[in-house]
Parts: C-alpha cells; structure tokens; sequence
C-alpha cells in the first residue's frame, strides 16, 4: 500500500485530558461492510479519505492492494486563510488548491465519513463537482448524514474497528443546526452519484453507499 497524506497522523494516544472529554461510541455500519465486501485480491485501489489521518485506519487499509490519500478537508477548510470564496475565489478554486489530484488517475473508493453534515449547500454542490473530475464509472462514495436537529461543531472522527464496527469519536459541548440533508438534497447535489445502499442507524445517522455513473 501507498500512502499520501496531507493530515497529521495520529498514531498515539492523545493526552488524558482530552480523551476524558472526548465521547467514544462503536456502531455497526452496514454500508461499510458492503463496501469492503467489494474488495478483490486481483485488483489495485485508489482511495481517497476525506477524513482525519489515523494510524488505525491507515493499518485497515495496509491488508489491500491500494494506494490510499488522506486530506482531512474539513479541517483544511477550516485553517485555510489563502484565498476562499468570500475573497472573490471561486469554490473550484480552493478545491482545487487543497485536492490536487491527477484527472487520468481517478479514485475508486471516496470516504467523506460526517463531512457533508458541515458544509453548506454550495460548498457540498461544487465539492461534488470537483470529486467528479476524479472520478469513474463504478467510484464508490461513503458517507453518514445525520438525521437529528443539532449536530457536534466539528465533525465526528472515525476510526475502523473491523469491517463492519467503526469507533466514533465524537468532540462534546458546542452544537449547531444540522442541514439534515433529504434525499431530494442529495439527488440535487449529487446528480452523477447514484444511491445503491442506505441504512438508518439508531445512532442518529443514515449511511450511504453511492455509486458514480
């Protein structure tokens, strides 16, 4: 497996402080499991996780043949003070500042893990349209929209416990309005992405699995 990444990988334990303010909870994923199940020997994947840069994850994925990116966007997002839209810049490009990937290299896999719960509607639109230029017939997209009125401030980081059990890491105290993303918002948002599995879980999330046409 190769490895690029522009995130700080986190290998170790983080300090007491603030793992004792930090809430844990492992869930089934039904989605995450069908997905894996998609697997081949015979066959090399690139992956691009648009999540936090874990060791655990990293370890995961080390069983297949792939080449796997990690870019955690939200928090890049978040940090980035080059240029953005409300300067005049258009979304395309700032996406394509900090996702710069080869167009005759498209990815197979796409784990946007919580991410679309913080974005809004345009960011979620031309973030889709940049993800399409890297991607192919068959791309397979990951992602848990939350079903509930307030959501955490910060995204709920993952980490893979197995094929199906993915540990959520979820950051207590400050919360906002959730965008509750419909299906109708999804067909709009996404129309060359094709919804081939979804799963309501008790946790409050919906999974879903969708397929790049």
């Amino acid at each position: 497996m190769r490895l690029w990444f522009n995130s700080k990988l986190e290998k170790t334990p983080e300090p007491a402080k603030k793992r004792v303010e930090r809430k844990l909870e492992v869930h089934r994923s039904l989605a995450l499991n069908i997905l894996f199940h998609q697997f081949r020997e015979s066959q090399h994947y690139r992956i691009l996780d648009l999540g936090r840069a874990f060791g655990q994850n990293v370890d995961f994925f080390s069983q297949f043949s792939c080449k796997l990116h990690i870019e955690d966007l939200y928090d890049s997002l978040s940090s980035f003070d080059y240029f953005s839209p409300s300067d005049g810049f258009s979304y395309e490009t700032v996406y394509s500042y900090l996702l710069p990937f080869f167009k005759n290299a498209p990815f197979d896999i796409i784990l946007a893990w919580d991410l679309f719960n913080h974005l809004d509607r345009n960011e979620f639109k031309h973030l889709i349209l940049h993800l399409g230029q890297y991607s192919k017939k068959g791309t397979m997209l990951f992602t848990l929209i939350s079903m509930e009125k307030h959501i955490p401030e910060k995204p709920v980081q993952f980490k893979i416990v197995d094929e199906e059990h993915l540990l959520y890491l979820t950051d207590p105290g400050v919360m906002k309005k959730c965008p509750k993303w419909e299906k109708s918002d999804l067909d709009h948002l996404m129309p060359n992405f094709r919804v081939c599995n979804s799963f309501l879980l008790r946790n409050g999330f919906k999974e879903y699995l969708f397929l790049y046409e």
